[in-house]
């Protein structure tokens, strides 16, 4: 057995697990003082808390995986400073967490995390070259080499979203300008959606959003209110949800959208030549929307060797992949 830790900017998700198989869970929302001293003390008390749901004793579990947004150093085990995560300078968290619990400690990057789990348990299975690449707010990646997890030489590698796609596109917020994450991310179809409803091009869109039931605007933080509120909210999944119901402008804005995405993809089969790519992350969840034009960008740009050779599949593991790729990381590790 395992214990896996789901250190994320909004949400900390804990579980006991045997293999891919969660035997307890705990979740708990960060909240909005998320500094290394208020939210430490939390994540061992959740792995405890955990730990006691599963009728477990610590020295069952073979070692503690946690898995966090970069920048981080995997071998150090030192957390740098995340976005998402202010606060977080420096934090030595694999030293801290070894002072509450003797057993062997691994951290690593979320997205590297989720790519050994579904190397190890999802679709990635028997496939020892694959990349993983999770589409959702941003864009993360993860490359399985030979059956190893490529680092780099300071634990960075595999940042797929800041591949540059457009040598004038949109800046990042990584710096950079045209990054695959500025261009395909739920949040950059967000951003062209709302800057097309600011231009005054996206009435329908607009008034589409604003007919949506009042669960479902809960749901997507759409209160009903001003224009400029209603602007200011329409995120990707209503995007996505317009295109659905055949709205022009939507459709337009996920059509661009992934073939970004596609040219993304024609970069790493040309770069990683992997049996597998795995993609995963909210975004993929509208399906055709964005896979079919994709998969169109990499029949017409991929050379015809590489492309021959690589299957382009959904994840399998599903919303508890992050739990999953944490726990993964002792098994990969022992």
């Amino acid at each position: 057995m395992a214990v896996g830790v789901d250190l994320g900017g909004t949400q900390l998700r804990v579980a006991v697990l045997r293999g891919a198989t969660l035997l307890s869970r705990v979740g708990l929302l960060t909240g909005e003082d998320a500094t290394p001293e208020r939210l430490i003390p939390r994540i061992c008390d959740a792995i405890r808390q955990a730990l006691a749901e599963a009728r477990v004793e610590l020295g069952q579990v073979a070692g503690i995986g946690l898995g966090a947004p970069g920048p981080l150093n995997s071998q150090s085990g030192i957390i740098y400073s995340p976005p998402n995560l202010p606060g977080w300078e420096n934090v030595p968290i694999r030293d801290i967490l070894q002072k509450e619990f003797p057993v062997p400690i691994y951290i690593e990057n979320d997205a590297h995390c989720a790519a050994l789990g579904e190397y190890m348990f999802g679709a990635g299975r028997g496939s020892e070259d694959m990349v993983y690449m999770t589409v959702s707010t941003g864009i993360g990646g993860g490359i399985i080499c030979k059956g190893r997890l490529l680092e780099g030489a300071g634990g960075t590698a595999g940042e797929l979203g800041h591949m540059t796609i457009d040598l004038h596109g949109p800046r990042c917020n990584c710096g950079n300008i045209g990054c695959l994450e500025a261009i395909a991310s739920g949040t950059a179809i967000a951003r062209r959606a709302n800057e097309a409803i600011a231009a005054g091009q996206g009435a329908e869109l607009l008034a589409f959003a604003r007919s949506l039931d009042e669960q479902t605007a809960r749901q997507l933080h759409l209160p009903a209110g001003t224009e400029k509120e209603s602007i200011e909210r329409v995120n990707a999944r209503t995007v996505g949800e317009a295109a659905r119901a055949g709205i022009a402008l939507a459709r337009q804005i996920l059509g661009e959208a992934a073939r970004g995405l596609g040219v993304g993809l024609v970069n790493v089969i040309h770069i990683f030549n992997p049996r597998k790519i795995i993609l995963g992350g909210g975004v993929m969840q509208l399906g055709d929307l964005i896979l079919g034009p994709a998969l169109d960008i990499v029949e017409q740009r991929a050379m015809k060797a590489p492309r021959s050779i690589v299957s382009i599949e959904l994840a399998q593991l599903g919303p508890n992949v992050g739990l999953i790729g944490a726990g993964t990381l002792i098994y990969y590790h022992g």
